[in-house]
């Protein structure tokens, strides 16, 4: 009969080896979040310090229920056991309190607070590689109430401050400027929390998140949650299978949206980039902006980019959907796809309408082109200035997006009004002229050199590289403007 040895893993090479696991900045501060809105917590503060003189750490503070000795110490396990999972929790593994605090920093210290007692526990990876066993280091009241900000957690009737300190992954890509690096990497975290926990921050009985003070208020992807846009073409609600949800959205043309729509919706370039499904599980945002390879594949992303399909699942289909350990990635059951197939093909059509402003059937758009060509229903060609093109794109990315959406207004008037009947008899009496006049040459030039000013600041390329990637497009593949873009290049 087989003989039953216990094999305990190594801690130093564990911990250390989950250090690894993926999780970005933003992701670790989100798991953290959700623990707080797991444990009730009606409001969340995230501090990190502004100021050099101050030692760097990231503190988030909650009012949930908090948790007592045993509680804790369980919550600060690897692989902690939850006797009875409800369907509104965010977690399930066990693992992201330490697995995303600890892929951040090196020291992780939890102080809780509930009835009126507090318990308080941290796991250093230094005094881990040193002792090598799986010991967690209970604090004491008088080194507790020494923490940063536990005078926050002292005011609260019940609570839970996580803090983080020793940022060695910091240090060494900022070269030891880790206030620098909290800084950037806030920046996207706040960007990432407005979005994934939308449907917390912008309901009646919300959720409320700070950063250093500041409330956060929730992206509005579908434009519904505010005030639903008049212009908004949503369907109900389905039910697929097994408590998933789908509703699809087409979001109203740009030249419908109001400043305050386009905030909402999280700038101009989310119009653009944020298409496809929304995947929510327990009204947390898993993964967004991706058709799962069901759209069609020679169709340009801007003709689709005013569509949204929300799909709701349970936590109890996490294996299902095989959502990952950080929440950050979700595949659709085989059984569904078929059922997905409808609502994207629907969608994609409605969105692709919209964005061509007419009934068209669009052919292939590619975006080196700077015009464009579809087929009416009638079997009549009618052009539009592509807007996705690769010039467009880059000239667009030195304005804000209020001035964005001036120009993009603009491109539509143009392309509405094209004097087909006056082309056509000029080309057809070959009496159009080819030759491009001096003073917008010189200006297509000067675009150019902005481009390519642009292309290597942004990618971090040298001069050449970003000719050679502009001249892949129009205009600048033209050899004429490419050969006076490259003297103009040696001029300077």
């Amino acid at each position: 009969m087989a003989k039953r040895i216990e094999n305990i893993p190594s801690p130093d090479v564990l911990m250390n080896s989950m250090r690894s696991m993926g999780y970005s900045f933003k992701s670790a501060i989100a798991d953290i979040i959700d623990n707080s809105i797991s444990a009730f917590a009606k409001n969340i503060e995230i501090i990190f310090p502004t100021n050099s003189l101050e030692e760097p750490y990231v503190a988030i503070i909650d009012d949930g229920c908090g948790m007592d000795d045993n509680e804790l110490f369980n919550a600060m396990k690897y692989g902690s056991v939850k006797e009875n999972y409800s369907e509104f929790d965010l977690g399930r593994y066990g693992l992201g309190l330490k697995s995303a605090s600890l892929s951040q920093c090196r020291v992780l210290t939890v102080i809780s607070k509930k009835n009126n007692v507090y318990s308080c526990f941290r796991w250093d990876l230094d005094d881990v590689l040193i002792t090598k066993k799986w010991e967690c280091l209970k604090l004491e009241k008088n080194e507790y109430e020494r923490l940063v900000h536990f005078d926050k957690l002292n005011k609260l009737d019940s609570g839970t401050l996580v803090l983080w300190q020793n940022f060695d992954v910091a240090y060494k890509k900022f070269d030891g400027n880790i206030l620098s690096f909290l800084s950037e990497e806030m920046f996207d975290a706040e960007e990432h929390i407005k979005l994934t926990y939308h449907r917390f921050l912008n309901a009646k009985d919300r959720i409320n998140i700070y950063i250093n003070n500041v409330k956060l208020i929730g992206y509005d992807p579908f434009l519904e949650e505010y005030r639903k846009h008049p212009k908004l073409d949503c369907r109900k609600p389905q039910e697929l299978d097994e408590g998933v949800i789908i509703q699809q959205y087409i979001l109203p043309h740009q030249v419908d949206l109001s400043r305050d729509d386009i905030d909402a919706l999280g700038g101009m370039d989310a119009i653009r980039d944020q298409q496809g499904f929304f995947v929510y599980r327990n009204n947390r945002l898993i993964i967004h902006s991706t058709w799962f390879k069901l759209a069609a594949k020679n169709i340009s992303p801007e003709l689709y980019k005013y569509g949204r399909i929300k799909v709701d699942i349970p936590n109890s289909m996490d294996d299902v959907w095989e959502i990952d350990i950080k929440k950050q990635n979700a595949v659709v059951p085989r059984k569904i796809i078929n059922m997905l197939k409808n609502a994207v093909g629907n969608v994609c059509r409605k969105s692709t309408n919209k964005t061509t402003k007419r009934a068209r059937l669009t052919t292939e758009i590619n975006d080196d082109h700077l015009w464009s060509k579809s087929l009416t229903r009638e079997n009549k060609d009618v052009f539009f200035i592509n807007q996705n093109s690769k010039f467009i794109r880059n000239f667009l990315d030195d304005f804000d997006d209020k001035d964005k959406t001036k120009i993009l207004r603009l491109l539509d008037v143009i392309s509405q009004s094209i004097p087909y009947d006056d082309i056509y008899n000029s080309v057809c009496q070959k009496n159009q002229n080819t030759e491009i006049d001096k003073e917008i040459l010189d200006s297509i030039i000067q675009i150019g050199l902005e481009q390519i000013n642009h292309l290597m600041a942004f990618r971090q390329i040298d001069l050449m590289e970003a000719y050679k990637a502009i001249i892949q497009y129009e205009p600048f593949n033209d050899e004429m403007i490419s050969h006076k873009l490259m003297e103009a290049m040696l001029d300077e």
